[in-house]
């Protein structure tokens, strides 16, 4: 028995964590990622106190980062989530945060040439195919980490990133709207017929109303120990994984596809107090939400669900447009989740989304090597 050490980056992007890896510094044969990512973070342990993961999904992720062969294209760009509690890694979806972190690591790692004031890096998000394009600030051939940006739920600021999700429609299952229709009513197991909208915009996000679940839309962290409310947002999730095709029984999605579909509640605008005692007014958003990421309520709001937020909101029929209706094909909707109010960019031509524009900060926080026992 010994322990084998892979070179690596530790990054937060935006409100995430992750693990960055050089796709040339991992095992050819890639079916042997997952048991390696499993042991890097250190699962299944609800503490995964025998890894670098974090207890939660947002700092429970792996990137790998490679240059790319598509012209046009500066890197590739492979998300994993890796779940806490049972041995498994989801490879569908593309996590937004962790994305916004691949410009300056590709930067900071040669592999793109900075270009100062601003570099731009076109990456290929190889989860979704689809194409991000992140404007990082530069000085003295790095990116820049400090800067007058703040976002929410991040203490402090940074330097500024803006990020395009470029055609982002269709992500997960090639179609905007992949049942067909902008609602659908659901038949869930033991909890009856509920209505919900299905959006793929960056991810697949399964759209509800707070009022359908029993809640006001402005809770916190006590959604966690709503176990029936939890239960039943999970058996949604299960459900349409299941019609969308991405598992055949809708029960394997709790083991095989545990973070696609993602869950968003969605309500009016509403006066709360934020995770870190911030009083949000109803003036300063357009829409209340709540996002539910691997089992639990995340502690802001995802960037793809956002941009798919954002999406959801210009297209008619949708319960998302009935609390939210910007009249423009270009807009921001301002989000109200848990930690804020994040704005969302986004630019239709009638119903075809051409891209959507959020702003992070991203920064490397240590790079070394991570051990692991083999």
């Amino acid at each position: 028995m010994y322990m084998k050490k892979y070179p690596c980056v530790y990054m937060r992007g935006g409100t995430s964590k992750a693990v960055f890896f050089h796709k040339r510094d991992l095992p050819a044969d890639e079916s042997e990622w997952d048991a390696l990512f499993l042991k890097v973070m250190g699962s299944p342990d609800v503490k995964q106190i025998d890894g670098m993961g974090g207890t939660v999904s947002t700092t429970s992720k792996v990137a790998v980062i490679s240059p790319s062969a598509e012209p046009g294209v500066d890197v590739d760009y492979t998300f994993r989530q890796v779940d806490i509690l049972i041995p498994h890694v989801d490879h569908k979806p593309n996590c937004g945060n962790i994305s916004s972190a691949v410009g300056p690591f590709a930067i900071d790692e040669g592999l793109v040439d900075a270009v100062a004031p601003i570099t731009v890096v076109r990456v290929r998000n190889t989860n979704t195919k689809k194409i991000i394009e992140e404007h990082v600030r530069v000085e003295n051939g790095r990116a820049m980490v400090h800067g007058d940006e703040r976002i929410k739920g991040v203490p402090g600021t940074g330097s500024r990133i803006d990020m395009y999700f470029l055609e982002p429609g269709g992500a997960a299952t090639g179609k905007l709207l992949p049942t067909g229709k902008p609602r659908d009513v659901i038949e869930v197991p033991e909890y009856g017929d509920i209505e919900v909208s299905v959006v793929d915009c960056s991810n697949t996000v399964v759209f509800v109303r707070a009022a359908d679940l029993g809640l006001k839309g402005t809770e916190l962290s006590e959604i966690n120990s709503k176990l029936t409310v939890m239960e039943h947002m999970e058996r949604i999730r299960c459900v349409v994984a299941e019609r969308l095709g991405f598992v055949a029984h809708w029960e394997e999605a709790r083991t095989k596809s545990t973070s696609l579909p993602k869950i968003s509640i969605v309500s009016k605008p509403a006066d709360y107090v934020d995770m870190d005692g911030n009083a949000i007014k109803t003036e300063e958003m357009d829409l209340c939400v709540r996002a539910i990421s691997v089992g639990a309520l995340h502690k802001a709001y995802p960037m793809t669900v956002s941009i798919a937020t954002a999406a959801a909101a210009m297209l008619e029929g949708t319960v998302v447009r009935e609390l939210c209706a910007p009249a423009a094909d270009h807009a921001v909707i301002r989000l109200g989740h848990v930690s804020g109010v994040t704005p969302v960019e986004i630019f239709m031509e009638g119903d075809k989304v051409l891209k959507g524009g959020v702003t992070r900060t991203a920064r490397r926080i240590m790079d070394g090597f991570v051990y692991v026992r083999e």
